[in-house]
């Protein structure tokens, strides 16, 4: 069994008409957190557009922007998540520096990125700065207002 506990984030059916964040996540100052799966997808659109994807190190904090978002552990009885998640947090508002993966894809397929525990997409430690902190968004406005979901599935081993 690998070690950890996981923890699933989700937005449901949110709007984006600009360049958005969809989830900022900080690592916790007692633990390591590997990213495994970032899955997002538009709810009603039936117009083929193509838009990128990105996975970012930042140096912001963001601990303000957006709306706070609760982990949910995947495993009964595992406690709360050590640190913080945001959703759907302005894109503007990252310091952006690292890039971790970028992809383009039409919205009617999403994007589903894939890791594991032995590979996982990307690792935060607890060091402060851009070690600790990731965004996933988009990197320019849909054409017009569309409706996603999205998870993001993490593992905090520590705390």
């Amino acid at each position: 069994m690998a070690a950890g506990r996981r923890y699933i984030s989700e937005i449901a059916g949110v709007a984006a008409t600009t360049a958005i964040e969809f989830f900022h996540i900080n690592c916790p100052t007692d633990s390591v957190v590997f990213i495994e799966e970032v899955s997002i997808t538009q709810d009603t659109s039936e117009t083929s557009e193509q838009l990128v994807l990105q996975m970012f190190r930042t140096t912001t904090d963001g601990s303000a922007g957006g709306s706070a978002n609760t982990p949910s552990p995947i495993e009964v009885g595992d406690p709360a998540y050590g640190g913080v998640v945001r959703t759907m947090v302005a894109a503007a508002t990252s310091t952006k520096t690292t890039s971790l993966r970028r992809e383009g894809q039409n919205v009617l397929n999403g994007w589903l990125w894939k890791g594991s525990y032995e590979e996982p997409l990307a690792i935060m430690t607890p060091a402060a700065g851009t070690a600790g902190r990731i965004t996933i968004g988009l990197v320019n406005a849909p054409g017009a207002s569309t409706t996603f979901s999205g998870m993001l599935v993490f593992r905090e081993i520590g705390g």
